[in-house]
Parts: structure tokens; C-alpha cells; sequence
């Protein structure tokens, strides 16, 4: 496996919206070998989630992982999920509002509100459809990954820039002994 380099704030392939991924495409040991990579990115940076256009790829795959994370230690734990052309529908009129960051916005959390629950479609990394519900903190780091999908990241989304922190200020006046996000 391989580091993928990660596309920070400003590299314009982060405001690309990524094209979708063909069945034939997926399924090449060149593309499979791309999705290992991604993970391993993941997990040896502490992210929860990771989108391909954040490692210079402009394409519809998302991958997730939370268990034991330095990152975020008190999140739930989630299993592995490559999602391949993901696409999100009936979102919530419940929002929920935390604490988010980002490997391509470096050292940097604000608050953003987000659907509380939603279904989500698409394929797995063998191009097996899938349709399933989210809710809670898992729902909410899949609307974070797909709007890295349309070109978006989490500052687009956030109502109120004063909660715009640095990590080690966050740390040291936002994070209570109890609270971690």
C-alpha cells in the first residue's frame, strides 16, 4: 500500500465535482489497488473518512473507518465502507450541529449542521448496489465525504465563523474534559 499525497485547501481539484466511476473502471486491479491505497491514507492519517478527489482523483469513491481513532477517540466505532458512486436522499428535517475538520483543511474545526439522518445509495468496491439508512455521527461524516464529491468542503457549510478554530486552540478553550467531536 501507498500514502496518497493529500490535496489541501486550494487546490482546485477540491471544487471539481468528481466524475462518476463505470463498472468496468471499478473493477480493474490498478483501480481496486487506488481504493487500498485510499484507506490506508486514512487510517495512517487518524481520518475518519476520505474522498478521492482529496488524494488528486477526481472520482465518485468515498471510503470510511472510525475505531479507535487519535482524531476523534470518542467517536462510535464504524466498520470499513467503500462507497462508489454515493448518492444521498431523504435527509432529515432534524439537523444536528458539531465540530468538524478535515485532512485537506489542515488544523483547522468549526461547527456545522447537518442532516440527522438520510438514506444513502450506491455501489460497494465490487459494484454491488447498496441502499442503506444513516443517522447520527455516521450520517453526518457521510454528508462530509460526498460534498467533497461535489466539490465542496466543510466551510461551505458552516453558518457562523466564529467557531472557526485552530486544533490546538479548540483543544484548549472549545473542548470540555467530556466533549470531543
Amino acid at each position: 500500500m501507498s500514502l496518497l499525497k493529500v490535496a489541501k485547501l486550494g487546490s482546485p481539484i477540491l471544487r471539481k465535482i468528481a466524475e462518476p466511476v463505470t463498472a468496468e473502471e471499478c473493477r480493474t486491479s490498478e483501480f481496486q489497488h487506488f481504493i487500498d491505497d485510499m484507506i490506508d491514507t486514512m487510517e495512517k492519517l487518524d481520518g475518519v473518512g476520505l474522498a478521492a478527489p482529496q488524494v488528486f482523483k477526481s472520482k465518485q469513491v468515498v471510503v470510511l473507518k472510525s475505531r479507535g481513532n487519535v482524531r476523534y477517540p470518542d467517536t462510535p466505532d464504524l466498520p470499513l465502507l467503500v462507497l462508489i458512486n454515493p448518492e444521498l436522499t431523504e435527509p432529515s428535517d432534524d439537523l444536528i450541529e458539531g465540530w468538524e475538520g478535515c485532512l485537506s483543511v489542515d488544523n483547522l474545526r468549526g461547527k456545522v449542521k447537518r442532516h440527522a439522518k438520510m438514506t444513502l445509495s450506491g455501489f460497494d468496491r465490487n459494484m454491488t448496489p447498496l441502499s442503506f439508512e444513516a443517522e447520527g455521527f455516521f450520517a453526518v461524516v457521510l454528508q462530509h465525504e460526498i460534498d467533497h464529491l461535489k466539490g465542496k468542503v466543510f466551510l461551505d457549510r458552516m453558518d457562523d465563523f466564529s467557531t472557526l478554530t485552530h486544533l490546538a486552540e479548540f483543544e484548549r478553550h472549545w473542548l470540555s474534559p467530556v466533549e470531543t467531536v
